[in-house]
């Protein structure tokens, strides 16, 4: 078991590793959401009263815009064309299939963790806003959230057994659910049935949680959602390993 850990360890540190080796993953997951979310503060100020108002509601909401792309980190993690080949090596050694998937995931949820908590740190100073009165709980609503994402991204490879599949696939749910969660922009002013479909939206209610967290100060949806994050990871690893073939896989 002690030798399988250690094994499992080495492959994670090279996932990890390789994940910062890639300039693309690494500038969306900081510098394009830190200009997406200066921008779209910009453009929204004019809304309120405060300007500063519209950078906070804009950093909350594209902080889970980015949570959720988080899935396309996982895909291209998992299904790069250099990452394949340096696997097989693995899905022959004596540690199994498991590593495959599950380093994947626990690779590309530190990753993208670690960066959005590092410009939350820069753009709360920078722009004079806060994540509430208890940031830890922010934070830490963050990580099942970010794990969640990176499963359903893994568990996507597994089923379509393509990077460019799963990516367009999960960048679309993904889009249409944030809009319609109201992430971009507030849909209540377009009618009852728009309004409906944005609360039925799981987005709206990630939306609401960590915006009661930073604006009311309230734990009200922490627990549901942190408990949910957590049920649907379990389920999504579960799914991986259901579906995960090494033979598609090559």
């Amino acid at each position: 078991m002690v030798i399988i850990m250690k094994r499992f360890l080495s492959i994670l540190k090279l996932d990890f590793l390789n994940l910062f080796k890639n300039p693309v993953l690494v500038g969306a997951n900081t510098v394009f959401s830190a200009l997406l979310i200066l921008v779209m503060g910009f453009l929204g100020s004019g809304n309120y009263a405060q300007g500063k108002v519209s950078y906070q509601y804009y950093l909350v909401s594209m902080m889970v815009f980015g949570m959720l792309n988080g899935a396309m980190t996982a895909s291209n993690c998992f299904m790069e064309r250099d990452i394949k080949k340096a696997n097989l090596r693995i899905i022959y050694s004596p540690v199994g299939s498991f590593p495959i998937y599950f380093s994947k995931i626990t690779a590309s949820f530190i990753f993208d963790y670690l960066l959005h908590v590092l410009v939350i740190a820069v753009l709360c100073p920078f722009l004079s806003v806060s994540i509430g009165a208890n940031p830890g709980y922010f934070i830490l609503l963050m990580a099942p959230v970010e794990f969640a994402a990176a499963a359903l991204g893994i568990f996507f490879c597994c089923i379509f057994h393509s990077e460019e599949a799963s990516s367009t696939l999960l960048s679309t749910v993904v889009s249409l659910l944030c809009v319609l969660g109201g992430t971009f922009f507030s849909l209540d002013g377009l009618g009852s049935t728009i309004a409906f479909l944005s609360k039925i939206s799981p987005v709206r209610w990630l939306n609401e949680a960590f915006f009661t967290l930073s604006c009311d100060n309230s734990l009200h949806y922490f627990l549901p959602v942190f408990c949910l994050a957590v049920i649907i990871s379990v389920l999504l690893v579960i799914g991986c390993s259901l579906t995960f073939r090494t033979e598609d896989y090559l």
